[in-house]
């Protein structure tokens, strides 16, 4: 072997221990200048994205170069194709300096060069460096130069293809390390406000660079919430549509791009950034929040977008968890104000006792200077303040207010909450003291039991000044549901006593529907009765049934009909009738949620000509809506001969439409309080939990164990597994805590008094009759042991409930994995080994074994 090649073996051989590229491209331009005859001097250029830049200069006179050089002048110097330099093929070019790529001042002072010798090194499809040895004389290098250099640059590849392996290797570790680092501290947070803020620093943490915003979503558009280094930023917005930010969230992926994409509405003015990660946060359900932005000087590596990626949906579920927790308060805070109120409000007597009520429960409430209750009078279309209390109250009492007066009717028209920091900058606020001051506005809207806005209930601070709390308008608005509730009632009430005589039949029907659950079966007792009182023929409810490609267009399904003298039967011609909301009979109404009446269909311009030969004549429609969206419609017609509809008819029929509405609603509201239900005994098990600390996710564990055994089992109360594994060592909550959480061993006075849990817990949910016998079972005797050995009764086998029996294997097991005062967490394997151990002995041996094999299916399935 020559000289010359033993020296690039002993060069290689020197290069592969380099740490990282800039020691080996430098280590390698000073090897082949020894190496490579007549060179004597040089320079080495590594990419950095489309660009190159100096890493080291030898031999010359000039400082190494800060700026970048293009592929383009890379390939000018070079002297041949971009084919050629991926196939790694040395070229010796006569210098022209000119070619260089170097700025004016730089090619002035730099030594002659005469010859180079261009060495391109390419990796994955790409030229990665250019070794440039250059000769300062007028002789040519000499023929051995090109292919010592053509060896030397394949080596390089293969040696540079190496040490990025190694490098991507050790960086995804490290950002692997970093993300689960910062996955950790996301667990941590139990504010959203401070989560969001942190999100620009934690980014950066994973990513290690030093520029990076928050935006958070709020309605159309996506506000810079939080920011590092980038200050002014802070408060701008970038509209719905607009920008990589938005298509990140709607796309649900990473967005990596160049600062100079015109698609980016916000950018960062600065030379020190080149890139952008835009990061969509949201939860497991894509419902997006927002989107995080890192900021980099070079390209970030498609590793990059896996573990990015993972942070969004981190971030997503973390703030769903928050967020569900607050509105899990807010709910409770809801309630009990709920509770406090219809206490207060249920003994007025009269609307007028009531109102005055209202407004003075809403300054106990939230502390405001001036309550007001204002409704709407369709007649003359104007707001009337029926109520006033506190700060110019006199004055306020009994003005009327037209369209556009008043930010009550912003209220009225948007039927959504409005609060004002300071309401004397709107034009559209009345003073009724006269003097405009700086004061805060809180108004929520009146509802009646059919959702129709009725009202404004609304609170000011204008004889105090000050602010109002956020608090405050939960308070507001459970008082005004509660209020709108009763005010309607007690108005329908007083209305019911001016009609008695008219409406007996009426009254009668309402008493039939009180006692039926089923929708249908209400509508068809009210149909019965509203033929009887109009006249009219025959009638029905009908279903709106959208299309799937267009939610406008559907059809009419008929769920129940009632008809006179045998007409109902007509009805079902109506059946599958096609409907498009906004046009037509049935359209019409369910577009404007009114009642349409048509005094003659024969006489219609719109009228169909098989509905005209089944000689329908009169037609009233009303809209049902079920939490505010079309449901169908309740129509009644007569055949033959026209009927007169009077007002009160049509406000009949529209009160049996709203009360079939509520019990569509309360069918609903049946299946969510039985959710709510489950959840509220899941939060007392976790508070049980909490006291008698145990490991966190007990409850959670157990209860997921529970149901998931039972129904391996064909256990047919499913439910009644959850709720006792929920409510299991309820008892405990009379267990003193000098006994409950006694580090050392109990006495045998107290260990009775701890065994008595199980009977306390089973006395406390004696009178809860929504739970099962199953669920008390558990309580009671999940302590119970097959050999006679558990308590409170020292029951053996099939004395045993098997639910109890059931939950005593999930609680054991669960119970050995985690770790207490008196003992370490045993591994998975060593507690199903004990569990077999405890078969047939104090646990029963069919229900183990199918718990052991439902945990290896559970092992499997993750795996």
């Amino acid at each position: 072997m020559s000289v010359p090649y033993q020296g690039t073996l002993a060069l290689l051989r020197e290069l592969v221990s380099s740490p990282d590229l800039e020691s080996l491209v430098t280590a390698a331009l000073e090897g082949a200048l020894r190496l490579i005859p007549g060179a004597q001097a040089g320079s080495v250029l590594l990419r950095q994205g489309n660009f190159y830049r100096f890493v080291a200069m030898r031999g010359h006179n000039i400082p190494l170069p800060r700026y970048s050089l293009s592929l383009e002048d890379e390939l000018r110097w070079y002297g041949a194709s971009l084919e050629d330099a991926l196939l790694a093929r040395p070229n010796i070019v006569q210098v022209r300096p000119e070619l260089s790529g170097l700025v004016a001042q730089d090619r002035q002072t730099l030594h002659q060069i005469y010859w180079s010798l261009n060495v391109p090194i390419p990796l994955n499809g790409k030229v990665e460096a250019w070794l440039c040895l250059d000769r300062l004389e007028a002789a040519p290098f000499s023929s051995e130069a090109l292919p010592l250099a053509q060896e030397l640059g394949s080596s390089l590849g293969v040696v540079l293809q190496t040490l990025k392996e190694r490098q991507n290797t050790q960086a995804r570790l490290e950002r692997e390390e970093r993300l689960a680092r910062v996955l950790g501290i996301l667990s941590t947070f139990r504010e959203t406000e401070l989560l969001w803020q942190s999100l620009p620093h934690l980014i950066l943490e994973i990513l290690g660079e030093e520029r990076a915003v928050t935006l958070r979503r709020v309605g159309d558009e996506l506000r810079v919430f939080a920011a590092v280094n980038w200050d002014e930023a802070l408060g701008l917005t970038v509209p719905r549509g607009k920008g990589v930010s938005w298509l990140a969230l709607e796309e649900r992926t990473v967005q990596m791009v160049r600062m100079d994409d015109p698609r980016l509405h916000l950018n960062v003015v600065t030379d020190h950034v080149d890139f952008a990660a835009f990061v969509p946060v949201q939860d497991a359900h894509g419902e997006g929040f927002g989107v995080v932005v890192a900021y980099s000087k070079y390209p970030f590596e498609p590793e990059d977008a896996a573990v990015l990626e993972s942070f969004g949906r981190g971030v997503g579920q973390v703030l769903a968890r928050l967020e569900a927790q607050a509105a899990q308060e807010r709910e409770l805070a809801r309630l009990q104000t709920l509770t406090h109120i219809s206490q207060r409000l249920t003994a007025a007597q009269t609307t007028e006792e009531l109102l005055q009520w209202i407004v003075q429960e809403a300054l106990e409430q939230t502390k405001a200077s001036t309550s007001l209750v204002t409704l709407y009078r369709p007649k003359d279309d104007v707001l009337e303040v029926v109520a006033a209390a506190g700060h110019a109250a006199e004055q306020a009492a009994g003005t009327r207010h037209p369209r556009g007066k008043g930010l009550a009717w912003r209220v009225l028209e948007q039927r959504d909450t409005l609060y004002l920091s300071d309401a004397s900058i709107e034009s559209s606020a009345v003073f009724t003291s006269g003097s405009r001051v700086k004061a805060a506005y809180l108004g929520v809207p009146l509802g009646d039991p059919e959702g129709r806005t009725v009202g404004v209930l609304s609170v000011d601070t204008a004889g105090t000044g000050g602010t109002i709390q956020l608090q405050d308008r939960y308070a507001l608005e459970a008082l005004a549901k509660v209020a709108g509730v009763m005010l309607s009632r007690l108005q329908a009430l007083e209305q019911a006593y001016q009609q008695t005589d008219n409406y007996r039949a009426l009254v009668q029907m309402s008493n039939d529907l009180e006692m039926l659950d089923d929708p249908q079966a209400m509508a068809q007792r009210a149909i019965e009765t509203l033929l009887s009182l109009t006249g009219l023929h025959a009638g029905g409810v009908f279903r709106f049934v959208a299309g799937s490609e267009d939610p406008q267009s559907g059809h009419l399904e008929l769920q129940v009909r009632h008809g006179r003298y045998g007409l109902g039967e007509l009805l079902s011609h109506l059946d599958t009738l096609p409907v498009r909301i906004g046009e037509g009979f049935m359209g019409k109404a369910l577009a404007t949620g009114q009642t349409q009446l048509l005094d003659d269909y024969q006489t219609w311009e719109g009228a169909w000509p098989r509905f005209k030969n089944l000689a329908l004549r009169t037609a009233v429609t009303t809209p049902l809506q079920v939490r505010g969206q079309p449901h169908g419609a309740l129509t009644l017609a007569s055949f033959h001969h026209k009927v007169a509809i009077s007002d009160e008819n049509i406000s009949l029929l529209e009160a049996v439409a709203r009360r079939l509405e509520r019990a569509w609603e309360r069918v609903r509201h049946l299946e969510e309080i039985t959710r709510t239900r489950e959840d509220a005994l899941r939060a007392l098990g976790l508070g049980l939990e909490l006291r008698d600390l145990e490991t966190k996710g007990h409850t959670d564990r157990v209860v997921a164990l529970s149901e998931a055994l039972g129904r391996r089992l064909g256990f047919d109360d499913l439910e009644g597994l959850r709720m006792g594994a929920y409510l299991h060592d309820l008892g405990k909550l009379a267990i003193p805590d000098s006994i409950l959480l006694k580090p050392g061993t109990l006495t045998d006075a107290e260990w009775r008094i701890m065994q008595s849990h199980c009977d306390i817990g089973f006395g406390m949910l004696e009178n809860l009759g929504f739970l099962s016998q199953t669920a008390r079972n558990i309580v009671r005797y999940h302590h119970e042991r097959i050999d006679g050995s558990g308590y409170p009764f020292g029951l053996t086998r099939d004395e045993i409930p098997l639910e109890a029996r059931l939950f005593a294997v999930v609680d054991v097991y669960d119970a050995l994995l985690q770790s207490r005062p008196y003992k370490a967490a045993w591994s998975q394997q060593d507690a199903l080994r004990e569990l077999r151990k405890q078969a047939g002995d104090t646990l029963d041996a069919r229900i183990v074994q199918e718990f052991i094999a439902l945990i290896g299916e559970q092992v499997r399935n993750r795996a």
